[in-house]
C-alpha cells in the first residue's frame, strides 16, 4: 500500500485526478494570498507530488495483474 495509489479505482476518470491535483495547487495560492509561505510550499509540495502520481507514474507504470482485476470482482 502506498500514500497514493495511483492505479487505484477511485483515481480511473480523469476529471477525479485533475480536481485532486488542483485542489492543493489552488490552495496554495491561496496560502501564498494570506501571507503564509510555509503552508504555501506544503501545499505546493502537496499538488506536485499528486500530480506527479495520478499523470506520470499512472501512465508510465502498468497496473499489477492482481490490482487489474480489482475492479472487475464486485
Amino acid at each position: 500500500m502506498t500514500f497514493l495509489d495511483p492505479h487505484h479505482p477511485f483515481f480511473k476518470p480523469l476529471w477525479v485526478r485533475i480536481v485532486v491535483t488542483l485542489v492543493p495547487l489552488i490552495w496554495a495560492g491561496v496560502e501564498l494570498f494570506t501571507g503564509t509561505p510555509v503552508w504555501a510550499m506544503i501545499s505546493l509540495a502537496l499538488g506536485f507530488y499528486a500530480g506527479l502520481q495520478l499523470f506520470w507514474v499512472f501512465y508510465k507504470t502498468p497496473p499489477k495483474p492482481d490490482e487489474a482485476n480489482q475492479g472487475e470482482d464486485s
